[in-house]
């Protein structure tokens, strides 16, 4: 056993102090607590809500799954939040807690990474799901089935446990000595083995997953954007057109409109349109927090003293907490998403706030 492992107990002077890393490190505590926290309350409507709108159909299954991994997510952050706070308490004072609260923030950290992933296969699904029935909507609009979605989501929960449970397994908390503290209290606990697990692990997680699904989603919400443009121009169209065959009719031209004002069969409802905008908006939210980790990856990759133990630990840690409390805000903000652009969401959850009044 390792009894003095500690991924962000190994502190190297770079680019980032020991003192800016600790400023870093409780901000971060701070920011991702607060967040966690509102997100964990908001995942929780989102949950009551799209349980009482009824199940019926794909969309909005994977909108209750995605919610569902959300607080599962975000859960842990609240966790690790609080726990590097305590882990900065100890760095500044020699206060020793029951258990390390370096080690129990690197446990929530694994847990995070893995249900990440299934949010992040999630939200892309969501968004290649509608991105078809937008682009073909003949084909696809009836195709995302609730049970296809089931099975899609099943098949990503199973696919982030095999690709990042083994790394988890060789974590834990074990009662050993501390060598920092010089006292016996449960502490983190790393195998050998795992850094060879890890390794495999990185590169489907930080690497071909980010990368993979920022460019799919990016291309989902570029062919979207432009079926909502073109639904909003035919929409002007079809008004202009019905104003000028009613002034047309008004002075007794003797022609026939109906021809004319014949909506496609291809072209989005308004209920379409609405959840179109609502996915383009989640996978916009999506990109913009998931291009910090692509940011990372590459630097791990091109600079080979930006990891844990190097030169640029600090700093590389710093920024994987950073980095974090956008994945947080990532899966806090859905909320006022499915408020401004769900008619029923924001129904139910305005009927259910005027019973709590009463």
């Amino acid at each position: 056993m390792n009894n003095n492992y500690t991924e962000i107990g190994l502190l190297f002077q770079g680019l980032v102090t020991n003192v800016q890393y600790t400023f870093i490190m409780e901000f971060c505590s701070e920011a991702g607590t607060i967040l966690a926290f509102i997100g964990i309350i908001s995942n929780v409507i989102n949950i009551r809500i799209f349980c009482s709108m009824g199940l019926t159909d794909g969309i909005t299954v994977s909108f209750l799954s995605l919610s569902i991994f959300d607080l599962a997510y975000l859960i842990p952050s609240f966790s690790m939040g609080v726990s590097i706070g305590l882990g900065v308490i100890e760095l500044r004072t020699p206060t020793a807690f029951v258990i390390e609260p370096q080690g129990v923030s690197i446990l929530m950290a694994k847990i995070m990474v893995l249900v990440n992933i299934t949010n992040v296969l999630t939200t892309t699904f969501l968004a290649v799901a509608r991105c078809m029935c937008v682009a073909k909507p003949l084909h696809f609009k009836n195709w995302f089935t609730k049970n296809r979605a089931l099975g899609f989501i099943l098949s990503f929960v199973i696919l982030a446990v095999a690709s990042y449970a083994p790394v988890t397994a060789y974590v834990g908390i074990v009662t050993q000595f501390d060598v920092m503290k010089n006292i016996t209290r449960p502490i983190l606990w790393v195998s050998p083995k795992r850094e060879s697990v890890k390794v495999i692990a990185w590169i489907i997680k930080d690497l071909i997953l980010p990368f993979a699904t920022q460019f799919i989603v990016v291309v989902c919400v570029v062919i979207m954007a432009s079926s909502l443009r073109i639904s909003s121009r035919f929409r002007q169209s079809a008004v202009l057109t019905s104003e000028k065959a009613s002034s047309a009719l008004d002075s007794n031209y003797n022609f026939t409109v109906s021809s004319t004002l014949t909506v496609p069969t291809d072209k989005l409802s308004r209920k379409d349109v609405r959840v179109v905008q609502q996915v383009v908006l989640i996978s916009v939210v999506y990109i913009v927090c998931n291009t910090p980790k692509m940011v990372i990856s590459t630097a791990v990759v091109t600079v080979p003293d930006f990891t844990i133990g190097k030169r640029y630990s600090n700093l590389y840690l710093g920024v994987i907490a950073l980095r974090h409390q956008f994945e947080i805000l990532n899966d806090a903000v859905n909320t006022f998403i499915y408020y401004r652009y769900n008619t029923k969401f924001r129904t139910i959850l305005l009927s259910a706030l005027k019973r709590m009044r009463r």
